[in-house]
């Protein structure tokens, strides 16, 4: 490991990782800013002006980084008429990593932006209040958000599964092999190609949901007072209310749940996969299906819970579409009222359930 100190008051440090590495990133204030690079090679320019020092483990093949609590951080004034100047110091500085294209790469941050750019191995990202941005690359993108929104626009097929409790989701990518989108009150935007075969939900109580789809689909709406609005071209059957909406041979199928979000479909745009590593062009299915899982963020630094919004003690947010999606339906049987939906969904101790 090579380690010094930047001009501009940051420490830079650097660890060989090897071919598909793992790098783990946990942080409390400070933005999170990820740039996929050739080579094997981790390098990290952290703040250290009024900064504790910078934890790493650096091990074969995985790199882990823990930063806590600026000590001071941006300051923001606030004047109230005659009364002066209000000073709050919140915040952080921003961490740059340029990590190996391959690595699998998880972030867990508190209330900082986390942006990540060409990486084509797993990607797994938790924030409470901070928010997510993925350009370029493709693979397993893992996505979970309290407040914060989420947008992953990719140039190879991706997997993804994301869960938000406020935040409004955007997803653009060429091909989605699985999607699996949760989120209580954010709105959901999905542009791509669904491939059969993969299990695609969308699942929200009043975000409204926005499907730009290319290709064949069948789409499957459940909606307790949500309207449906289909303008595809290749629209063949189907109104969304009691049957299926068919588009093209229908091939794929989507599932959209929710309890009072409208619901629109539209034709997407053709993407073509781009190459992003010379000699390694983008797979589908079986490539994403052979992505290994990553070891927990609380193994380096948990995000400490937050009381009431729906996370566990490890800080994972307990967002489950399985228990969401037999809520909203006990609804429209009429098993449970409005008032008892959204405290199993979003009031009372659990989000989701």
């Amino acid at each position: 490991m090579h380690e010094g100190q930047a001009a501009a008051g940051s420490v830079v440090r650097e660890h060989d990782i090897g071919p598909g590495g793992s790098v783990v990133v946990a942080v409390e204030a400070d933005d999170v800013r990820v740039r996929g690079v050739d080579g094997t090679t981790v390098r990290l320019v952290a703040p250290a002006t009024d900064h504790p020092a910078v934890e790493v483990m650096a091990q074969p093949g995985r790199y882990a980084i823990r930063l806590g609590q600026p000590i001071r951080g941006r300051v923001f004034g606030f004047r109230f008429g005659s009364r002066g100047v209000f000073g709050l110091e919140v915040g952080g500085g921003t961490v740059e990593l340029e990590v190996p294209r391959d690595a699998r790469l998880e972030i867990s941050a508190r209330s900082g932006d986390v942006s990540v750019r060409d990486v084509t191995g797993s990607v797994a990202v938790r924030t409470v209040s901070g928010d997510v941005s993925i350009r370029g690359g493709g693979g397993d993108l893992r996505m979970e958000a309290a407040s914060g929104n989420i947008r992953a626009v990719a140039a190879a097929p991706i997997a993804a599964t994301v869960r938000t409790i406020s935040g409004d989701v955007e997803i653009d990518a060429p091909r989605t092999e699985r999607t699996s989108i949760t989120t209580v009150s954010g709105d959901v935007e999905v542009a791509s190609t669904f491939a059969p075969g993969g299990d695609h939900v969308v699942t929200t109580t009043s975000g409204d949901v926005e499907l730009a789809v290319h290709g064949g689909v069948t789409i499957d709406v459940r909606t307790v007072s949500g309207d449906v609005d289909c303008v595809h071209p290749q629209l063949r059957g189907g109104t969304g209310r009691r049957d299926p909406l068919v588009i093209g041979d229908g091939a794929a199928r989507v599932a959209v749940r929710t309890l009072s979000g409208d619901i629109e479909v539209r034709a997407g745009r053709v993407r073509p996969e781009r190459v992003d590593v010379p000699g390694r062009p983008a797979q589908g299915a079986q490539e994403l299906a052979a992505v290994l899982p990553l070891p927990p963020v609380a193994s380096v630094a948990a995000v400490p819970p937050v009381g009431g919004a729906g996370v566990d003690d490890a800080g994972r947010m307990t967002l489950e579409p399985a228990d969401t999606l037999a809520t909203l339906e006990a609804l429209a049987r009429g098993e449970i009222d409005v008032a008892e939906a959204e405290r199993r969904l979003g009031g009372e101790g659990r989000v989701g359930g």
